[in-house]
């Protein structure tokens, strides 16, 4: 809990005001509780045992009752706002927090989230922080006044009669020493429910993501199978939790009624001999039956704290992880002429390499393309650009500058990309072409236009306003990948990088397309990756990767005169109507 409050003081610090009176006013309650037994004393050491009766019977009844309304009435009203205040500080907190983590995680480069799975950053996001928050707001408005009440019971018990004090709390140790050692258990079945279901949430989101591939080859059983597994797993760990939690309750319960019936044998022994009045002992035994209540709600709180320890463990582990890709100290942020260059560049996964001593250079408004085999690296060297991926060795330079040294916010803008998969989010037509840029209604059009999207977005119920739904669902492969297009188009950024942009498109599609993007405003470089000889035998220059090398570079007619030359053979195969990625 500490180590929670510590790491995340940036988030709870603007709610520490609420938190504190919140807490000082759950404290403050336990005052108004703890004095709620007095009236029934009053009412039965001065009037029902009292000899002779006092002639002021009916006030002191009334004066006793209208006490304990008064005591219930103002705890109900400082608990409302202890409720309020530490219910809305734990909510502000959860919000910033998970402002914190999603935003975090956008930060961190490919490489990671290549490591990692969806679903189970979306469970750190999501159930991690909803725990994290029932822990901090659980501890201050359960600990501190079960704590409390406890320590404040002691206290007036012990005014009241020591010997009864010591005879209730003997098994008090022994339960303490027992709710100790379940601790450590607790614990680790939290970490291991928090990984099980970060781990179901992963396959959840797996599975739906690719619901078309399950239904396609009928992996219906396959994945239900393992999705089974998964549960088990999760469920085993959630009932040994249970199981450890459950123990609790029949102890304190037990322990109780051990501790009543020990004090009531005792102290009916003492009002019969009369060193003890009946109202004290009423007290006192009221007291009693009401200390174990927040003994018991202290034990229970022992799972919520694991539990949120556990889920801001997992938080912790994103929060603490350093972005690889960010600002360099000194980074500078300028318009960019479009003039790229890539020095003995070389990058790998860590595996083997992709990419190895690349260097070449092209010129602000030169139109290159990168093909060769599948796997040749064409991606990443695209992916370099903007820093999207980091060099291992060498260096990209955009203007004569490392692009280190650019901000990484202004580079990126500067970038225009269509990804070979198509990424689109949930929202309209319109957002997804916009994509958060100013642009008026007749820049979007002539985007539109240029990437063939009006041939298709006419047809749609509300036009450009259609939703497309998570994912571009209800748009066709090559629809989508038009929307990408319009989206670069729209951006009309410096720096044009298209990864295989005709790669969904039909051979008439194909053709208007590429005479589209030649209508882009002169001065544009353009970094074209593709198969298809149609798209890159207009380039200005070719390049050819193969396992990770740059073999050849020339124009389309000097690369087809090479004799023995892998683009030769690439066009031989395009030719014979095989695609260029089955060329090895």
């Amino acid at each position: 809990m500490i180590r929670a409050v510590t790491r995340f003081r940036s988030s709870i610090r603007p709610c520490r005001r609420a938190l504190v009176l919140g807490a000082a006013l759950t404290v403050l309650q336990v005052g108004f509780d703890l004095a709620q037994p007095w009236p029934l004393r009053w009412v039965v050491d001065g009037v029902l045992t009292a000899e002779p009766r006092p002639a002021d019977t009916n006030l002191r009844v009334g004066l006793a009752v209208l006490s304990l309304v008064g005591l219930v009435g103002v705890g109900s009203v400082v608990n409302y706002w202890a409720t309020r205040l530490l219910s809305s500080a734990g909510l502000h907190i959860a919000a910033d927090l998970r402002l914190r983590v999603l935003s975090h995680l956008q930060k961190l480069s490919l490489s990671y989230h290549g490591r990692q799975r969806v679903g189970d950053l979306t469970a750190r996001v999501t159930s991690d922080v909803a725990s994290t928050q029932d822990m901090i707001v659980q501890v201050l408005s359960v600990l501190l006044p079960s704590t409390a009440m406890v320590a404040g019971m002691f206290v007036v018990m012990l005014a009241i009669d020591p010997l009864f004090t010591v005879l209730a709390l003997l098994v008090t140790p022994v339960l303490a020493l027992m709710t100790h050692r379940s601790r450590m258990d607790l614990r680790l079945a939290a970490r291991q429910v928090r990984k099980s279901d970060g781990a179901i949430a992963s396959a959840a989101a797996e599975d739906l993501s690719a619901v078309h591939l399950v239904q396609a080859f009928t992996l219906e059983t396959d994945r239900m199978t393992r999705f089974v597994w998964l549960t088990q797993d999760s469920l085993s760990a959630g009932l040994r939790s249970v199981r450890l939690q459950a123990r609790f309750s029949p102890m304190v319960d037990l322990a109780g009624a051990c501790s009543v019936a020990v004090v009531l044998w005792f102290g009916a022994q003492r009002v019969l001999s009369g060193h003890l009045s009946l109202g004290v002992l009423l007290v006192f035994l009221s007291y009693l039956g009401s200390l174990y209540k927040p003994i018991k709600a202290l034990s229970k709180l022992a799972q919520v704290v694991t539990k949120g320890a556990a889920a801001a463990e997992r938080i912790g582990d994103v929060l603490d992880t350093e972005a690889e890709i960010r600002d360099e100290p000194g980074a500078v942020a300028r318009p960019l002429r479009g003039g790229i260059e890539l020095r003995q560049v070389g990058f790998s996964y860590g595996r083997e390499p992709v990419l190895e001593d690349i260097s070449f250079t092209v010129a602000p408004g030169e139109t290159v393309a990168l093909v060769g085999p599948t796997g040749a690296g064409k991606s990443t060297v695209a992916s370099l650009i903007p820093r999207l991926l980091d060099v291992d060795s060498g260096a990209v330079l955009v203007d004569g500058l490392n692009v280190r040294q650019h901000e990484l916010a202004s580079l990126r803008r500067q970038v225009s990309m269509v990804l070979q998969d198509t990424v689109l989010l949930e929202g309209t037509l319109w957002d997804n072409i916009v994509c958060g840029q100013q642009a008026t209604r007749r820049q979007v059009q002539r985007a539109v236009d240029l990437a063939l999207v009006s041939e298709f977005a006419c047809r749609l119920p509300d036009g450009l306003d259609t939703r497309i739904g998570e994912r571009g669902a209800n748009l066709s492969g090559g629809q989508r990948q038009r929307v990408a297009i319009a989206r670069a188009i729209l951006r009309d950024a410096p720096i044009i990088i298209l990864d295989e942009p005709t790669s969904a498109l039909d051979a008439n599609s194909e053709q208007l397309l590429v005479a589209a993007l030649d209508n882009l405003p002169a001065g544009r470089t353009r970094i074209i990756i593709a198969h298809r000889l149609s798209t890159v035998r207009d380039a200005d220059r070719i390049m050819v990767l193969n396992q990770g090398r740059l073999v050849e570079s020339g124009s389309h007619d000097e690369l087809v005169a090479l004799s023995g030359g892998l683009y030769r053979r690439m066009v031989g195969f395009q030719i014979g109507h095989e695609r260029l990625a089955d060329v090895s």
